[in-house]
Parts: C-alpha cells; structure tokens; sequence
C-alpha cells in the first residue's frame, strides 16, 4: 500500500475547508497542479472518491470524504503538538492556534491576542474564525477551532467552560436621556422609550424574557447585529440599549453613559470553550493567559455587563 504524506493531507484539509482546489492552492502556497496531483494519489491510495468535482462551483466532500478529513485534523493536529512540545522544552512556543471567537467580543480580543503572541511567542500561527457563538463552537468541535472565546449563556451541550472574565450587561444611554440620572432604574422604567436591542441569540431571547418577567413590555422599534452601530444610534440619543460592550463614547464620539440593573438577571462571564473532558494545550492556555491579561488591565475603561 503506498504511503499517505502529511503534504497530501495537509492539501486535502485545505481543499475540504477551501471549498475549491483553487482556493486551497493559494492557502498552501502552490500550484493548484501540486493539490490535485497530491488529491489523486490520495484518493488512489485509500480506494475511493473523497471529493466530489462540481464545474463553476467548487468541490463538495463525499460521505467518504468527511471521515478522512476528520481524521486528517487529528493527524495534522498531533504534528503541531510534536513541534510545541520541542519548542516548550526549548523555552519557546510555536505552531498553528485556531480560535473562535464571538463577533462581539472580536474588536477586544484578537488585537491583544496578536499582540501578546507577536511580543512573546512569534513563531506562533495564529488563524481567526469570528462568527455567532454556536458557529465557532461548531466549528471548533469539527476539529476546524482549538479553543472559543464566547459568553456563558452560548456554551453548547458538548462544551465546557473556563471563565476569562465576570461579566454583565448594563444599560446604555446619552447622558441626555431622561433616565440617564435616574436613581432607581428598572427595567419598567426602561420599557416606556425606544430602544435598540443587539439582534444576536441569546442575548435578544435573554433580554426580552427579561422584561417579560418583570411585567414591561419594551418599546423596540430597531435591531442590529452592530454593537458599534448600537453604540452610535444611543450616542445621538435615539434610544437606549442593553449592552456587554462598554466604552466611554460612540465611534461618532459622542459620549455614553452606562447604569447598572439592581437585581440585574444579565451575569453572563466571558469564557474559553472546549470540547468535553479534552485537556487544554500549551498553546490554548497562553492564549486564555493573555485574554485574561487583556480584561485585567482594562478593567477601568471596558466594564462588560
């Protein structure tokens, strides 16, 4: 039986995550020759079709070829381990780091995880998937993501969950909202002026069974999956908001007044997500290293609710 190479299935991995032999070829930095010629041999060497070939649309994986692919991870996965474990008894880390990461939480937590890993660790790789908290669990479990950075109230079934950060939503307001100074705001009080709400599951779900179990029914005549454009349309005082997110002004520059909720329903901590009962690497533990690094030293100016 002829041999698999680590090349073939380092090229099948990129084609199966690609979509395309095209696209795969400029992930891998070669030919789109080299990948097909490397998914031949592949295909002779295990018997059977791994790809089907769609003209002017790409490339979809036979059932055949989802196992393989998930297989090929493992195996990749494991060279990358081999390298880490020389390069931690050398006193240095290196290797590919996959993390998902919460859209919302994006514009905090990939900037300083570059810039730890590029000041501490530059022989790191260190690859992005951003998208709704079940989208990069997902693809973390398909074996695509090592670790998640997401909020408790998203953790799936199949995950466990280290806390980064204690966390609540607050609500958010123009200084020149009528209830900016309000010394006891609830939200009944809040439910009577417009609002903006995020229009990302669970936070809307969260928010509005809130309300629900107090009794008030929220006035909510815009929705938008943009914590920064959230942020601009309460800086104009069109609305009110409730929001993890916190800065002291809008990206317009107007400022922004944040309130605390007595009796608030809406802890929900940031946390690393990990597929149950697999044991974090070096890698996915400096990673939460720096994220919770991250959230310490800017406590005072990013108090998430």
């Amino acid at each position: 039986m002829t041999e698999i190479t680590l090349r073939q299935l380092e090229y099948f991995v990129a084609i199966a995550d690609s979509g395309s032999l095209t696209a795969a070829a400029e992930r891998c930095r070669v030919t789109q020759a080299a990948v097909s010629i490397a998914l031949g041999q592949l295909e002779r060497t295990v018997g059977t079709a791994l790809v089907i070939r769609r003209p002017g649309h790409g490339i979809a994986l036979t059932t055949e070829g989802i196992a393989v692919v998930a297989h090929a991870r493992s195996v990749l996965d494991e060279v990358h381990k081999v390298s880490s474990i020389v390069s931690e008894v050398r006193g240095r880390l290196s290797g590919r780091l996959s993390i998902g990461v919460y859209r919302t939480l994006s514009m905090h937590t990939i900037p300083a995880l570059i810039d730890w890993f590029a000041s501490r660790h530059p022989d790191v790789e260190l690859e992005f998937v951003e998208g709704s908290g079940s989208h990069v669990q997902n693809e973390m479990l398909a074996g695509r993501v090592h670790v998640c950075v997401i909020y408790r109230a998203q953790l799936g079934s199949a995950c466990d969950a280290t806390t980064l950060r204690h966390a609540r939503r607050l609500a958010v307001m123009s200084p020149d909202h009528p209830l900016a100074d309000e010394p006891d705001l609830t939200l009944r009080r809040l439910a009577a002026h417009p609002a903006i709400f995020l229009d990302e599951e669970p936070a809307l779900q969260r928010t509005l069974a809130a309300f629900a179990a107090e009794g008030a029914d929220p006035l909510v005549p815009w929705r938008s999956s943009s914590v920064q454009t959230i942020h601009n349309v309460v800086g104009r005082g069109s609305a009110y908001s409730l929001l993890m997110q916190t800065t002291s002004r809008s990206p317009e520059g107007r400022p922004l007044r944040f309130r605390d909720l007595p009796a608030s329903p809406f802890d929900n901590p940031v946390v690393a997500a990990l597929p149950r009962r697999v044991t974090p690497t070096a890698l996915v533990s400096e990673a939460l290293a720096a994220v919770r690094d991250y959230w310490a030293t800017t406590e005072a100016t990013l108090s998430e609710g």
